[in-house]
């Protein structure tokens, strides 16, 4: 079988990226960290998966088992992403446990507008079955990839803040998926203006996703401090923000099982108090 050589690239990439992934999973399963990111375990075993699978339809041809294996693992690879954002989220932020139930209630009601969104969407779209699925996960997918983004500068802004440095593994994983994120809106943009180069900003996005996964590598099997909850200055508006939402009974389950209708008030009059207390010191 003849490749080229943007072909042998691409599968050198793929290649690399799931002995990447690989060492990420065994780091992980023999290190402390465990049952700290069991959601970024199998999201790394998915990785592993669909990339298996898409070498065994570039190399053998498509069919219709390979095409339902691989929107299977699509979808799951997609929904675990969506759990390691709230995953790094709820670690990052472990030690205010209000702020934690809100960033909950926050991504269940973020899944649910993804799910109603992709399946208007599916129903909106003509043609078979399959452009009907492959409409709904670019909405979700392009959703994604700007939620990713955010997180990123969640993470770049309150850093400092949280006591975190950029090579703790959950600061390292948003910047992971942020850079990723960004670099694949790019591509498609360019795709659609220099779609003769399309092949180009795949292998491009490719190679940034390979480095991204080396970067994890090095960040997860780093030894790294717990970061200490300390009254600095720098520090407040997080406090301020956990100390009132725990005060208004926005903890323990709360916010999460909060109607929207309760909740919303709720919220816009806990932010009255958090400016007031900040005004106050």
């Amino acid at each position: 079988m003849h490749f080229s050589l943007m072909q042998w690239l691409f599968l050198g990439s793929a290649a690399l990226s799931v002995a990447l992934a690989g060492v990420i999973l065994v780091v992980v399963l023999h290190s402390k960290r465990r049952s700290e990111f069991p959601i970024f375990l199998a999201y790394c075993g998915s990785y592993i998966l669909i990339v298996l699978v898409g070498w065994s339809v570039f190399l053998f041809g498509p069919c219709d088992q390979y095409k339902r294996v691989y929107w299977t693992v699509s979808i799951v690879y997609m929904a675990l992403e969506f759990g390691v954002m709230y995953e790094i989220f709820r670690n990052a932020l472990k030690h205010y446990s209000a702020l934690v139930d809100l960033g909950k209630m926050l991504f269940t009601w973020a899944a649910v507008f993804l799910l109603v969104t992709a399946t208007i969407t599916a129903f909106a779209t003509s043609g078979p079955s399959a452009s009907k699925l492959g409409a709904a996960f670019a909405v979700v997918e392009r959703s994604m990839r700007l939620m990713e983004c955010g997180l990123l500068m969640l993470f770049f802004f309150f850093e400092k803040r949280l006591g975190l440095s950029w090579r703790n593994p959950n600061v390292s994983i948003a910047l992971g998926l942020g850079t990723t994120a960004s670099v694949d809106l790019i591509a498609s943009y360019l795709n659609t203006r220099f779609p003769n180069m399309a092949t180009s900003w795949g292998l491009i996005n490719s190679s940034v996703l390979t480095g991204i996964l080396a970067w994890w590598c090095y960040c997860l099997a780093a030894r790294q401090s717990e970061p200490i909850v300390a009254t600095a200055p720098s520090r407040l508006v997080l406090q301020r923000w956990n100390e009132t939402l725990v005060g208004d009974g926005y903890a323990n389950g709360a916010i999460a099982s909060a109607s929207a209708e309760s909740f919303l008030p709720g919220i816009e009059k806990t932010v009255d108090k958090v400016l007031a207390r900040k005004f106050a010191n």
